[in-house]
């Protein structure tokens, strides 16, 4: 990755193994594109192929060892990792499974623990059979989740992440500020969009791999779909939701307008939506559950009507992926702790087919927390 020191890929690797020491864990084998990331500095959207799995072998007691197809070993000699493997793909008969059991093998254990990313928010990058055909090989060892253990290394950010983190925030905080004087009424979605992304590259954002776009008669009924050639009309609110990245790493925040004349009921959602965000940022600190964050912020949104929402949660975790653990829901009774990144995601359905949602990042501090968004005006912005 850009500007991270090779210390900074040591320092992960060492507090997984303590994880894994404590868990009595042998070697993790890692395949999906954020943990690969995050443990090669692997810098690239190859992934979007789905022709050949990628593998980083992280043993307990020895170096990382990467099992790549051959096309990557030119970019894998660029990163830190010194001990490289290939293998010829495509090759649907073997598609590296034979180059990892080797690479197990030269670890010299007979048997004990291996983790795969196979629980909470994580999947394999391989075919199932070829992961069958692994678990059939290595039945000398037990074949275990090692998501938990990855989950809690990743969730406490380090100082370069923050420093990522930061900057892609404000690339997308300014884009946001600076888009209510570039649109008007009668403008589509698409082209508010188009407008929106251009100026993240403008501003020195990489990619603009996520953006929901939507807009609706006093409020909108999803949050999720790409923009469309509908056209903003009178007493229409559209919503955008960026996901946009800088070195990998990604904000995700939204930003509401309001076109022409709107409804005083629509005005009064989207202040009590700003109002439950603001008591959540003033609540949030170290030792603070996410189950405290998402009752504090429906205890507000309550005074306005008892809330309806269709998203299921108010917030979740951020960084090398949009969306990442905690959640910020009544059963995650995950406590806060510093260098934490999250976001703050209170919605409303406050008609039927008719919802309002407010979204900021947050880090969690020493002491409550610092809002790394430009904090979205308390009143609905009006576009004419």
């Amino acid at each position: 990755m850009r500007g991270f020191p090779k210390e900074e890929f040591i320092n992960r690797v060492a507090k997984l193994r303590q994880l894994m020491e404590k868990n009595h864990v042998d070697a993790i084998i890692i395949t999906s594109p954020s943990n690969f990331r995050y443990f090669s500095g692997l810098d690239s959207y190859f992934w979007e192929s789905p022709t050949r799995p990628w593998f980083v072998l992280i043993p307990l007691l020895k170096d990382p060892i990467a099992i790549v197809p051959s096309i990557g070993l030119s970019s894998l000699e660029k990163t830190w990792i010194d001990n490289i493997v290939t293998w010829d793909s495509p090759n649907p008969e073997d598609e590296g499974i034979t180059t990892v059991l080797n690479a197990i093998h030269s670890l010299k254990i007979e048997k004990g623990n291996i983790g795969f990313e196979l629980g909470k928010e994580s999947f394999l990058r391989m075919k199932i059979n070829d992961f069958r055909k692994l678990e059939n090989q290595l039945q000398n060892f037990s074949i275990i989740d090692s998501s938990p253990l990855l989950w809690e290394l990743r969730l406490i950010k380090s100082q370069n992440e923050i420093y990522k983190i930061k900057d892609i925030i404000t690339i997308a905080s300014k884009t946001f500020d600076n888009l209510a004087s570039k649109i008007s009424l009668g403008m589509s979605e698409i082209e508010i969009a188009n407008i929106f992304k251009k100026d993240i590259i403008d501003n020195g954002g990489d990619h603009t791999l996520y953006l929901a776009c939507t807009s609706g008669n006093n409020g909108y009924d999803q949050i999720i779909c790409d923009p469309t050639d509908k056209k903003t009309s009178n007493g229409d609110v559209l919503v955008m939701d960026t996901g946009s990245t800088k070195d990998g790493y990604f904000c995700d925040f939204n930003r509401n307008y309001g076109f022409g004349e709107i409804d005083t009921k629509t005005k009064d959602c989207y202040r009590f939506l700003w109002q439950a965000t603001e008591s959540a940022i003033t609540l949030a600190k170290p030792g603070v559950s996410c189950s405290d964050i998402n009752d504090e912020m429906l205890k507000v949104l309550n005074k306005f009507k008892k809330s309806q929402n269709s998203v299921g949660r108010m917030g979740h975790g951020l960084g090398l992926q949009m969306t990442e653990p905690p959640s910020i829901m009544k059963d995650d009774k995950t406590a806060l702790e510093k260098n934490m990144v999250i976001t703050l995601e209170p919605s409303m359905e406050y008609k039927t087919g008719k919802m309002l949602v407010h979204e900021e990042n947050i880090l969690i501090t020493e002491n409550g927390c610092e809002l790394l968004t430009t904090r979205t005006p308390k009143s609905l912005p009006i576009i004419n």
